[in-house]
């Protein structure tokens, strides 16, 4: 009876054990941390005059860490080397030599969102501190706006630079600016600038060193000297690429929106046609049908590829291969609301191994009605060009040669209008020079407002009226 009653309790106990075990949860940690580091201490007061350079140290309520701090931290005016920056646990300090700081100059520092948080990033904003080597803060400021000289519209991805008056136009090309300025949303403004004269430019600098000296940055510039003690100053800044310094690589480049990549002993191809839904009208009548290939092509054979409208075969169709050796495009004189069918033979095309397949496309051309119209009422400037762009491309281009001037056979879409100025006459938009003239390029203006372009519906915009009124847009009915 004894042993039966000890067997019991044993196994009630271990009854208990299992449950409690099965039970047993992992802590939830509380609530996540999303508290920013807070500033306690710093050794130097902001806005210190007679500064001499050395340790600058900021004590935080928390351990902190370091994140991208070589494009986080930013001093104006610029060093000749960035200033050291390290944590230790609650700390962050800074290391300034006096041999950084130039004499009689206010300074600018700024982390950015450096110092966050050891365990959950958090950044801590606004951390930074102006000081003087003088006895003086520089309070002058200048601003402005950088505006994109082709389509008119701000320019949002220039820095602007200040470089001293008496350096050579191209220490862009080899030296650092003074100072620097991102032109957030086209416009930019320097604050605690000395009265004296500088050289101002804007640059797209692609590699990221504050010079001109890469492929396919543009830039932009002043043909005066600048003095921000000019209260009269109205500052805009055009850029462009410069023809010398345009990307004729064909490096990372589209070469269709059908492009795919080669086959293993193969020569495949897509074409740029609907095929999925044969009785919906999807290709445009403006449209140049493109066949891309995989590799390049050595030779094709204009007999094996065949357009038909319908059962009638189209005779009149202009086939080309463009300087990537990868299109081949066709053209031809579209019908609307129609039917047709290209026909690819076996061996229309041949790389240095292979021959294209054989291959069927059936697609049906849009009718007039799914287009819309833009007629554009303006002054008579036989310089001026009107262009009408979608998604910063030019769709159309036409010459103010008459004081009405329409755009038709446009996708439904939102368009926008930029009026270009061209000096010279030729038709075309002429990019600038920097070196050795400094010859600005031709300028557009951007018509701000964006045009709705609706199926089926013409919009009259009228240009003429001043600048200090928005134009009016009416849609129509065709």
């Amino acid at each position: 009876m004894k042993i039966f009653f000890i067997k019991t309790i044993f196994l009630l106990f271990l009854s208990t054990l299992f449950y409690s075990c099965a039970n047993i949860s992992a802590p939830t940690g509380g609530a996540k941390d999303v508290t920013a580091p807070k500033l306690r201490n710093r050794t130097i007061k902001d806005s210190l005059l007679n500064y001499t350079g050395g340790k600058i140290q900021f004590e935080f309520d928390e351990f902190i860490q370091l994140k991208d701090i070589q494009n986080q931290l930013v001093v104006t005016p610029l060093l000749k080397t960035k200033p050291t920056v390290t944590c230790h646990k609650k700390t962050a300090t800074i290391y300034l030599p006096d041999s950084l700081l130039e004499k009689n100059t206010t300074y600018q520092i700024s982390l950015g969102t450096a110092i966050q948080d050891l365990h959950e990033g958090n950044p801590a904003n606004n951390i930074g501190f102006t000081f003087s080597t003088g006895s003086y803060f520089d309070s002058l400021s200048l601003k402005g706006n950088v505006i994109n000289a082709f389509t008119g519209k701000a320019d949002t991805a220039a820095w602007v630079l200040l470089y001293p008056s008496a350096k050579a136009d191209s220490a862009i090309i080899k030296e650092q600016p003074m100072y620097v300025q991102k032109a957030t949303s086209g416009e930019f403004q320097f604050n605690n600038l000395p009265n004296r004269d500088f050289k101002l430019f804007a640059l797209h600098d692609v590699n990221n060193n504050f010079k001109y000296d890469a492929v396919g940055e543009k830039i932009g510039f002043s043909n005066a000297v600048i003095n921000p003690a000019d209260s009269s100053l109205k500052i805009k800044l055009y850029t462009f690429l410069e023809k010398t310094n345009a990307d004729t690589s064909t490096k990372n480049k589209t070469r269709g929106m059908n492009e795919k990549p080669a086959v293993a002993n193969s020569l495949t191809y897509m074409v740029t046609v609907d095929t999925l839904n044969k009785t919906k009208r999807t290709f445009g009548i403006t449209d140049t049908l493109k066949i891309t290939l995989s590799s390049s092509v050595k030779k094709f054979d204009q007999t094996k590829i065949r357009l038909y409208q319908g059962d009638i075969l189209d005779e009149s169709i202009f086939v080309a291969l463009d300087s990537t050796k990868k299109i081949i495009r066709i053209k031809a004189d579209w019908t609307q609301d129609a039917t047709y069918k290209l026909a690819l033979q076996k061996g229309f095309a041949f790389d240095s191994l292979n021959k294209a397949p054989a291959g069927e496309f059936l697609f049906k051309t849009k009718r007039l009605s799914d287009y819309g119209i833009l007629t554009i009422k303006h002054n008579f400037d036989k310089n001026n060009i009107v262009d009408v762009l979608l998604n910063d491309k030019v769709i159309q281009r036409k010459n103010m040669l008459d004081t009405v001037s329409a755009f038709t056979l446009l996708n439904p879409g939102n368009y926008q209008i930029s009026i270009l100025h061209d000096e010279n006459g030729n038709g075309v938009w002429d990019t600038g020079s920097l070196f050795p003239t400094k010859i600005q390029p031709e300028i557009a203006a951007f018509f701000p407002n964006e045009i709705t372009i609706k199926a089926n519906w013409e919009n009259k915009i009228d240009l003429r009226l001043s600048e200090s009124k928005k134009p009016r847009l009416s849609p129509e009915k065709k």
